[in-house]
């Protein structure tokens, strides 16, 4: 597991000023806040969304936080034809 996505949760959510408590009520379980955010647990794309909607970033937000910045594919035609064509 990526241990970023915990930090990242809890860093924005302390920056939000919003407690565990109140976003556990924002998203349906505040256990679950806890275990994303000490990394026992791995939040689903729902989660992600319901998070993201909590802590009022967007999706792209998140994953670049976490993942770092997205790299820009020199030819995504390549590409996909590379993918497809091992099918």
């Amino acid at each position: 597991m990526n241990n970023k996505k915990g930090s990242v949760i809890k860093e924005i959510r302390k920056i939000r000023g919003i407690s565990q408590q109140r976003l556990g009520v924002l998203i349906g379980s505040q256990s679950m806040v806890s275990r994303i955010e000490n990394n026992k647990t791995e939040p689903t794309d729902h989660t992600v969304l319901l998070l993201c909607d909590a802590l009022n970033i967007s999706f792209e937000e998140y994953f670049s936080a976490v993942f770092g910045k997205k790299k820009q594919l020199k030819n995504p035609d390549n590409c996909f034809k590379s993918i497809l064509s091992r099918q």
